[in-house]
């Protein structure tokens, strides 16, 4: 289903808002062109001073698709976040293979007094 927030190549699979999407966007990962298979799953946000669930797994490729589960300290995916978090896997140049800690959050930042 086309949604006007997202990159024109990205192909989302499921409506949005929800507590998951799934997508398929393409990017780059050990330095050849890939088509991603994304899982993204929101964790909630995490209380003050909680260290930071967010991860990144990067697992095989089947079918010309690179899988990659994605778990972020927002209360929901939406169409913003999702679009960001194409930009950060895109941008990413720590990717690797499994699970790694991503410390970055896409929630709103406080307001400051």
């Amino acid at each position: 289903m086309r949604n006007p927030m997202l990159p024109d190549e990205c192909e989302l699979l499921d409506p949005l808002p929800a507590p998951s999407a799934r997508a398929l966007f393409s990017g780059t990962f050990e330095g050849r062109r890939v088509r991603w298979s994304a899982w993204i799953e929101a964790l909630g946000t995490p209380d003050p001073g909680a260290p930071e669930p967010a991860y990144l797994e990067v697992g095989d490729s089947h079918d010309g698709l690179r899988t990659l589960h994605i778990g972020l300290p927002v209360a929901v995916i939406d169409g913003p976040t999702l679009f960001k978090t194409v930009i950060m896997v895109r941008q990413y140049k720590a990717l690797r293979r499994g699970r790694q800690p991503f410390a970055r959050t896409l929630a709103p930042s406080p307001a400051q007094p």
